[in-house]
């Protein structure tokens, strides 16, 4: 593959299929892709037996789940596939798609992941392709022929793609053996990243002569895995799944309330990033104001950060993406705009400067730290302010059967003397909302159009109480998503725990390290006299954390009685808002006698002095004090 080629790719957006120019930056440089990586699918001859594909694809054993999901597309038995970020999904349908000699299609709204994932399928030789808007005729010309040969076993696209005539007179030359809709979610309307065009994808089944039908998502509560199912026509399918727990993620929420709050949240998020531990950062933004403000004051403070939301041009958003993945940026602030299509596996920390707008939105911004395995971090900086920007989200999101009405007709006034019309996907959500409800309502039917647009046939009715009953609906299930975010963010107990009850997850949570800032308070947390002072401009932080002291038998029976004090002292708030762990042990290990001795250990500000000192000074008398030398 040429270097151009893998930058572009590097560079995809993560918006998906429903923006053609940055479909276009995400393909700009395949011209120079060698044409073997096709040629080399002619002479395919891997294994069929699942064990032996799976050591010839380089993995050496099945994950949690895998197996199954791999033996009910063989069987030809439909599954739903819910595996967390990482989990390995795409094994799921690679496998039986490359095992079996009739055709796999993979419907995907992420032309950056597509792309990903046949680029290492066909530079090892396999026998996959993938078609998309924006690719050059030739590589798209040598794809199509590839899938009508016979060549190819696999083919990747987006749901969009089932308009082209083209690509339905190749797949209707071969047997499609397996359908696999990755981003399932997408076609809930109680999901958090609907997408209209994914509702067209039963019909897309029925005519390819019902194949099997795996559908896998990462984020699917039971509320939405169940309407995946129902709008798919899934039959009596095979429920995988394996688990939402990420073991190798510590979560944190840090509260922060009054004023000087931006200030403070700043301090915090530098002191957390300049630990080079906790790079390559995201920083997830609420708004695009917010997104410039946070990454130049982390360029300010000395950090290679850029920007990335849908207000820069496509040449900037690709600029900055390309320069996060290639390293050249540790830390990326953005809004949600950023993240679907980006797979890079060694982030190490995932911020949050506002409060996102579900549990679920939250859990896979979170989920792209740490996808190699090793130790990673979330990290919430939750102020109540944010509620109010959600609350004027969900109300400019709500639209009444009015509304719907009013949108319908001037759709139908513009359409030909046929009743049909063609139009960009719209864009606010407040339209997706409209147009999908208006369908519902039976205003018009919606189909997928050439160039990443819609085709709608107008008809001669609208159901007015059911478009009623469809506003009702988005309405419940938007404030029902800020009551979830509102208690996750204020709550008091485990954060691991919280997150696998939303997601119905029973088992225990197994973190392979820390846990939560409920569980394990630690010491990269400052101090909060110490954060005071730096949102002040004042000069007391330290420039990098104390080294941990060395407990000896009788210390480590003060500290354990220190953190018992200590989740007293915190009055049902996080325990680091108290004392991170650090300073309990340089307290246990030197034994202060007085106050100006424990003012000079590192970590006890003044605020700390005023509410806590005489207590801690009693404990450590109880024990024996050391005189300071």
């Amino acid at each position: 593959m040429s270097e151009r080629g893998e930058k572009s790719l590097s560079a995809a957006s993560a918006r998906g299929m429903d923006d053609v120019a940055e479909a276009q930056i995400a393909l700009k440089g395949l011209e120079g892709l060698d044409r073997e990586l096709h040629a080399e699918t002619r002479a395919y001859e891997g294994p069929r037996d699942p064990d032996a594909l799976l050591a010839h694809l380089g993995h050496p054993a099945f994950r949690d789940g895998q197996r199954e999901a791999v033996e009910a597309a063989l069987a030809g038995r439909d599954a739903l596939v819910v595996m967390p970020t990482g989990g390995g999904k795409s094994l799921c349908y690679q496998l039986p798609g490359l095992a079996g000699g009739d055709l796999t299609i993979v419907v995907s709204p992420l032309i950056a992941l597509m792309a990903d994932q046949w680029r290492k399928l066909a530079a090892d030789g396999h026998p996959a392709v993938m078609i998309a808007s924006g690719m050059p005729d030739g590589l798209a010309g040598e794809a199509i022929a590839a899938v009508r040969s016979g060549r190819a076993r696999m083919v990747y696209c987006s749901p969009e793609r089932f308009a082209s005539p083209v690509f339905w007179n190749a797949i209707s030359e071969r047997r499609v053996d397996l359908l696999a809709v990755d981003e399932a979610h997408c076609i809930s309307e109680w999901g958090h990243d609907f997408r209209p065009d994914y509702l067209r994808l039963p019909r897309v089944i029925e005519r390819l002569g019902r194949p099997a039908v795996m559908a896998c998502t990462a984020t699917a509560t039971a509320e939405v895995s169940g309407e995946i199912a129902a709008r798919l026509g899934l039959r009596e399918p095979l429920l995988v799944r394996s688990g939402f727990d990420r073991p190798n993620l510590s979560f944190d929420i840090v509260p922060f309330e009054g004023k000087g709050t931006k200030a403070r949240k700043l301090a915090l998020l530098r002191h957390g990033l300049s630990d080079p531990t906790n790079r390559p950062a995201i920083v997830y933004c609420g708004t695009r104001r917010d997104t410039d403000e946070v990454a130049q004051a982390l360029r300010s403070g000395g950090l290679a950060a850029a920007a990335y939301h849908a207000g820069l041009e496509a040449d900037e958003r690709a600029s900055a993406q390309h320069r996060f993945m290639s390293g050249d940026a540790e830390v990326i602030a953005a809004t949600n705009a950023f993240g679907m299509g980006v797979d890079k596996a060694d982030v190490r920390s995932v911020w949050h400067w506002a409060i996102p707008t579900s549990v679920e939105a939250y859990y896979q911004e979170a989920g792209r730290a740490g996808r190699d395995g090793d130790p990673s971090r979330a990290v919430l900086l939750a102020s109540r302010s944010d509620l109010g920007r959600l609350v004027r989200f969900i109300r400019m999101k709500e639209v009444e059967p009015d509304q719907v009405a009013s949108y319908a007709a001037r759709l139908r006034a513009h359409s030909d003397e046929n009743g049909l019309l063609e139009l960009d996907n719209p864009r606010s959500d407040e339209d997706r909302i409209k147009l999908a409800i208006a369908e519902r309502a039976g205003a018009f039917r919606v189909e997928p159009a050439p160039g990443g647009r819609l085709s709608l046939e107008m008809a001669d009715r609208f159901d007015r109480p059911r478009a009623a009953e469809a506003c009702r609906v988005a309405r419940d299930r938007s404030w029902r998503a800020y009551r979830a975010i509102e208690a996750f963010a204020f709550s008091q107990g485990c954060r691991r725990r919280a997150l696998l009850d939303h997601f119905g997850d029973s088992t225990p949570g197994a973190p392979q390290g820390r846990c939560c800032d409920v569980c394990d308070s630690e010491s990269w947390l400052p101090d909060p006299a110490d954060l005071q002072e730096s949102a002040a401009g004042g000069r007391r932080g330290r420039a990098a954390p104390a080294q941990p002291a060395e407990l000896g038998d009788e210390d480590a029976v003060l500290f354990e009685s220190l953190r018992e004090w200590r989740l007293g002292a915190a009055a049902g708030k996080p325990a680091y808002t108290v004392a991170n762990n650090r300073t309990l042990e340089a307290i246990a290990v030197s034994r202060p006698t007085d106050q100006a001795a424990l003012a000079a250990i590192p970590g006890v500000g003044p605020t700390f002095m005023k509410r806590h000192a005489n207590a801690v000074l009693g404990l450590v008398a109880k024990t024996g004090g050391r005189e300071a030398a």
